[in-house]
């Protein structure tokens, strides 16, 4: 009876410590999630000392320290200077997985961040280098190099984009920086227009860097932008003569967007003695820079959008124009109208050549930004079946299929592959 008693007390003891360790992740995971970032570092060091040679909880500690450096409210004493401490974690993750996607994407993030950093600064040299680390890490794969070059080929010249996130942003500036691809063109991040310091940086530019774009307003109101009191207003904006003649319009016509206001105050607010009180609305920092870009350059560049939550256009997305992976700004509502899609960017897209890399991404997979390639092209290519079908081009559409099945259907995601290709035959 002893040596059973003995027996099943290790045992215990073994399950315990066995448990502990993954209730030490869990409990990390937790305490993310409710915001306690210093508490949920002290549980993965914690969790690093029985397991040491656990690349996941490396993982977790270069994104949680990446999250509270850069992503949460400012904390004391955490910017920058951890970037060193980040790469180094994300570092040991790769190494015990060199196939781990998610830690190679927080690398990537990691070299965006610094880059960001760089910008603020204006150095060219130190910008470039963060992204070439980068691509030596392999952290930028083949397939997301050949999404960038295709996210860049469909802006016509001069164009300024506005990208999603900070995945095809940095892809786009790698191929801007390190292999002066499509340099003509301005890339910005559409959640980032909201910090005073970058619009002054876009407004500006960087020789040999960053192309500048035209913000007609002085630094000082740009440091001081804030959320500013606003009710749904029409606004016109100019348009260039070629758009006036590529989309049949009259002279002196202007684009008329209807701009909402996207925060609300507790507070009652009336403008004139007469009038109800109603609840203050306000037009955040962002919408109100997206406003600002697309008013001052509109008439001067062509304006492309990549693929973001609908809560950042402000309805101005009921103007857009699908080139496939991008979307060009048009002066007029293009739904139900012949400019809904432009036939030729979409037709360019779809050339074999231009997806030699995508199979990439099943052994390359980032889970947290595959999703761009493994379903932006899909939905891009079932736009130009449609066109094909309802203008009786079959020869075409059975030429889209069997690029399809050929370059696109990889059993990434079967289930979706195939009823994309069951669309595509219908």
């Amino acid at each position: 009876m002893d040596r059973l008693f003995l027996v099943l007390t290790a045992m215990i003891i073994s399950t315990c410590a066995f448990s502990q360790n993954i209730s030490l992740k869990e409990q990390a995971l937790e305490k993310f999630k409710a915001e306690h970032y210093d508490d949920a570092i002290k549980l993965l060091e914690q969790a690093l000392e029985q397991s040491p040679e656990d690349a996941e909880i490396y993982y977790y500690l270069g994104w949680f320290n990446h999250y509270r450096a850069y992503d949460s409210r400012p904390l004391k004493g955490y910017d920058f200077s951890y970037s060193k401490r980040i790469f180094e974690y994300l570092d040991k993750a790769l190494e015990l997985n060199p196939n781990y996607g998610d830690a190679k994407y927080f690398y990537s993030a990691e070299c965006g961040s610094n880059a960001f950093e760089a910008m603020q600064d204006y150095n060219s040299e130190k910008l470039k280098y963060y992204y070439e680390l980068g691509f030596k890490k392999g952290v930028f794969p083949d397939w997301l190099i050949e999404l960038g070059r295709n996210l860049l080929a469909s802006c016509e010249k001069d164009a300024i984009l506005f990208t999603g996130g900070d995945a095809d942003f940095n892809i786009c500036s790698y191929l801007q920086l390190c292999e002066n691809f499509r340099t003509d063109i301005t890339v910005m991040p559409l959640g980032f227009i909201d910090r005073p310091w970058y619009v002054n940086f876009l407004k500006n530019g960087l020789d040999n860097g960053v192309r500048k774009i035209n913000i007609d307003l002085t630094e000082k109101q740009i440091m001081d932008i804030h959320p500013f009191k606003w009710r749904e207003t029409n606004i016109f904006i100019d348009i260039s003569p070629a758009d006036r003649l590529k989309f049949e319009l009259p002279e002196g016509f202007k684009m008329e967007w209807i701009v909402a206001p996207d925060l609300q105050s507790e507070r009652m607010h009336s403008k004139t003695e007469s009038e109800e009180p109603i609840r203050r609305t306000l037009l955040s920092p962002q919408r109100a820079m997206l406003l600002q870009i697309v008013e001052n350059n509109f008439a001067e560049r062509p304006i492309y959008f990549r693929g973001a939550d609908p809560s950042f256009y402000g309805g101005i997305n009921e103007y857009f124009q699908n080139c496939g992976l991008v979307f060009r700004l048009t002066p007029i509502k293009t739904k139900d109208t012949k400019f809904q899609i432009d036939v030729s960017k979409l037709e360019q897209l779809f050339r074999a050549e231009n997806l030699t890399n995508y199979r990439n991404v099943k052994e390359n997979d980032f889970p947290r930004i595959s999703g761009i390639a493994v379903y932006g092209y899909p939905m891009a290519l079932i736009n130009l079946a449609n066109h094909y079908r309802l203008s009786g081009q079959v020869s075409k559409l059975k030429q889209l299929i069997e690029l399809y099945k050929n370059q696109l259907k990889i059993d990434f995601d079967v289930e979706y592959e195939q009823m994309i290709l069951n669309e595509l035959e219908k």
